[in-house]
């Protein structure tokens, strides 16, 4: 009946992380989310070796960071370009135009373009926003770099000289500190646009040398919002399984 009871809470623990684009803006103990990044460290890793730093940013940092995203955003979008991937002078688009560490995929692979594509048709229906209103898109990306309203923004870095298995690490450590903070009734939302940038991250964060920015993440308390109400499109298993050779 233990493990049973075990399964259920494991489930619903799970099934209940979502992407929340809505949050209050109730503090966060700091104590907490101590306690939460402590818990993330049990996620397993290469050799042990916990190849990544995080950045917690709140208060006055966060906002620094936030308002530099947002202008640095809207200058490729006043001078370069209407929306991101549209084709400028010179051939480049504005997503080439930023200054991530890690190189972006301005195209995805037609076998996950299709669930891509999937995924923004359902969140813009959700929102109300119409496929054609630019601004409108243009205007939830930048929530993003709000960090959709949360008091806690956080950086992770992955080592070089590790190959994958740096940022396989840094998917560990995220996955169970989303998890983590879901236990204890935060949520959060792993943000690639909060990586697009280093500069401004570096800016207030002594990072090591050797690191590079992967991913950002808002966390906090989730609003009782009609944005958070969003399901995602569900994979299913035959979707990923492998069958086995017919050689």
């Amino acid at each position: 009946m233990a493990a049973k009871n075990q399964a259920q809470m494991f489930s619903e623990l799970t099934l209940s992380r979502r992407s929340t684009r809505d949050f209050l803006d109730t503090p966060v103990a700091p104590e907490l989310i101590d306690e939460i990044l402590q818990e993330a460290l049990s996620a397993p890793s290469w050799s042990n070796t916990r190849p990544y730093r995080v950045a917690v940013a709140t208060g006055e940092v966060k906002e620094r960071i936030s308002h530099t995203l947002l202008d640095r955003f809207d200058d490729i979008m006043r001078t370069r370009s209407p929306k991101l991937g549209t084709r400028i002078k010179g051939g480049l688009s504005a997503l080439s135009l930023l200054r991530s560490d890690f190189r972006i995929p301005i195209k995805y692979p037609d076998d996950l373009r299709v669930r891509q594509v999937a995924l923004g048709k359902a969140l813009f229906s959700h929102l109300g926003v119409e496929r054609g209103d630019i601004d409108a898109r243009n205007e939830q990306i930048r929530n993003n770099m709000r960090f959709f309203g949360a008091p806690v923004g956080l950086f992770f870095f992955a080592r070089k000289g590790m190959g994958v298995y740096s940022p396989l690490d840094v998917g560990h450590f995220m996955q169970t500190l989303m998890l983590s903070a879901k236990a204890r009734g935060l949520d959060t939302c792993a943000q690639g646009f909060l990586a697009f940038w280093s500069g401004p991250i570096r800016d207030e964060f002594e990072v090591p040398e050797g690191y590079k920015l992967l991913c950002g993440m808002s966390l906090g308390y989730a609003a009782h919002s009609h944005t958070n109400e969003f399901v995602p499109p569900v994979t299913k298993v035959q979707d990923i399984a492998l069958p086995l050779s017919q050689k």
